[in-house]
C-alpha cells in the first residue's frame, strides 16, 4: 500500500503522549495505586501494544491498514477518556492532515470484509 498511515500515526502518537502524561500525573497520586486505576492504565497499554503491532503489518493489506487504523483511533480514543477521568482535565488531540472515511465506515468495511467475503477497494477505505 502507497499511503502513508498517517492518521493513524497520528493517533498512536496522541496516544502515547495521553499515557506519558498520564504516568507524570498519577506519579503524585495516592490513586496510582487503586486496582482499577492500575487496570484502566494496563488496558491503555496493550491497545498501544496492539496498534504498534498492527502498524508493523499495515502495508500488508488493505484489511491489515483498516485495522490498524481503527487500533490507533481506539488507543487514542481510550487514553484521552482516562485522562480526563482521572486527571479532570482533556489534551488537545491533533486534527487530520487529510480527509479520510469515518471510523465508522472503516469499522463497517473491515466487519464486511471477514463476515461476508466483500473485496476491500484500494485506498484508505474506499467506497462502499
Amino acid at each position: 500500500m502507497s499511503h502513508s498511515h498517517s492518521q493513524g500515526r497520528s493517533d498512536l502518537v496522541h496516544a502515547r503522549h495521553v499515557e506519558a502524561a498520564l504516568l507524570d500525573y498519577l506519579r503524585g497520586q495516592s490513586a496510582r495505586h487503586e486496582a482499577l486505576v492500575v487496570a484502566a492504565v494496563g488496558n491503555l497499554r496493550i491497545r498501544i501494544d496492539a496498534a504498534d503491532a498492527l502498524l508493523e503489518r499495515a502495508n500488508a493489506s488493505q484489511s491489515s491498514a483498516i485495522a490498524f487504523r481503527l487500533a490507533a483511533a481506539e488507543a487514542a480514543r481510550v487514553g484521552a477518556h482516562l485522562f480526563f477521568e482521572l486527571a479532570g482535565r482533556s489534551l488537545p488531540r491533533p486534527l487530520p492532515d487529510a480527509a479520510e472515511p469515518a471510523l465508522l465506515t472503516q469499522r463497517r468495511l473491515l466487519g464486511d470484509h471477514y463476515l461476508n467475503g466483500a473485496a476491500l477497494a484500494d485506498g484508505q477505505g474506499g467506497q462502499a
